[in-house]
């Protein structure tokens, strides 16, 4: 925690002993003995002063109690600071008055909306403070500025607590299929030219066996053609699949970024979060070369921290990285990706399935 103290020219430290000493100067020459009292009071409100600043600078601190670091885009929640010191700031009857401020990633909805990225409220009795919060963009976001002003009466003095560490956050991209309204419209998984779909049919086909009067949409007819009797299909329930997702987020030109970057971000997050709750398996290839200057690539898990891994990788891309173009990304991810997963491929207005 570091403190600024902004103070009027008669009490700067340094004219302390100056007013000392000019008190016991002029207290005892009788004809300049006011002077001798105004400098005293001069030292007086200066001792004061200082003496409030040394509590104030003992007792005075925030810290925050816990909050998620992690959010999704256009999530709400409240954060809870606890201010320390109240009570001296009451008995010594100071104004403070707490701003925050953020770097546009988070706001505060409860704010001006014409300045939503600043927080503004009076410290008075409650040592408790709710700050309700609004996630407005994918990526990092953080406060850059975090002040406690604690005001001197009469214009005495302004002192500014700031502190070094701030919040951080995460934010995820949206899950809601709002968000993607015309994805589950286009994604048509289940009628992929596939054995089975998690989506549709859990069962995967074995073999064949005689038939028995089993439903005639259960006849293998090419196991039937075959061995010249009527064969029925054999089934295993399977809870599991695999896919593999290329997210393409440049223009269609070749040429810098699809004007729907952000749209295609939500629809693949929207996507492998529908697909990991079934039970499949997924690999992310993302046309944006990393910190080495390969493309970025996560290969094939299931379950939850796999869907953590990729939302965070999702929640990392900007706009300021560098991808690859769209033939040599392409070319890529069909001569690198899982053998038996299912291709979905994300950008240039397109969502296929390709078997």
């Amino acid at each position: 925690m570091q403190i600024e103290r902004s103070v009027p020219f008669w009490l700067e430290r340094r004219l302390f002993p100056l007013y000392v000493t000019m008190t016991f100067i002029f207290l005892f020459i009788p004809r300049l003995s006011v002077l001798g009292f105004l400098f005293a009071a001069l030292a007086t409100i200066h001792f004061v002063v200082g003496r409030t600043e040394k509590q104030l600078r003992r007792d005075v601190a925030i810290e925050w109690k816990h909050y998620e670091s992690l959010m999704f885009n256009q999530e709400k929640t409240s954060l809870h600071l606890q201010v320390f010191g109240v009570e001296s700031l009451s008995q010594l009857g100071l104004e403070a008055t707490l701003r925050l401020h953020t770097d546009g990633g988070v706001i505060f909805p409860e704010m001006d909306p014409l300045h939503p990225a600043t927080f503004h409220a009076v410290i008075d009795s409650e040592d408790a403070v709710t700050i309700p919060i609004q996630t407005v963009r994918r990526g990092p976001a953080e406060f850059d500025e975090i002040i406690l002003t604690i005001r001197l009466p009469w214009k005495m003095g302004v002192y500014l607590f700031t502190f070094d560490t701030y919040p951080s956050f995460t934010v995820l991209p949206s899950l809601t299929a709002q968000a993607t309204p015309l994805l589950l419209q286009r994604l048509r998984i289940g009628d992929r030219p596939d054995r089975y779909s998690p989506l549709k049919n859990k069962l995967v086909q074995l073999g064949a066996k005689p038939y028995t009067a089993e439903p005639s949409k259960e006849i293998d007819w090419y196991a039937t053609a075959k061995t010249g009797r009527l064969q029925a299909k054999v089934f295993e329930t399977s809870n599991q699949d695999t896919f593999t997702i290329a997210l393409n987020l440049s223009a269609p030109s070749g040429y810098g970024l699809h004007q729907q970057f952000e749209t295609f971000i939500e629809q693949a997050a929207f996507l492998i979060s529908e697909l990991i709750k079934e039970g499949c398996k997924i690999e992310l290839f993302l046309n944006r070369l990393d910190g080495a200057n390969r493309m970025t690539h996560l290969s094939l898990q299931e379950g939850q921290p796999q869907l953590k891994h990729l939302l965070m990788t999702l929640s990392t891309v900007s706009t300021r990285d560098s991808f690859i173009a769209t033939q040599q990304f392409e070319r890529h991810v069909l001569r690198r990706k899982h053998m038996n997963s299912q291709l979905i491929q994300i950008g240039n207005d397109r969502i296929l399935a390709i078997g």
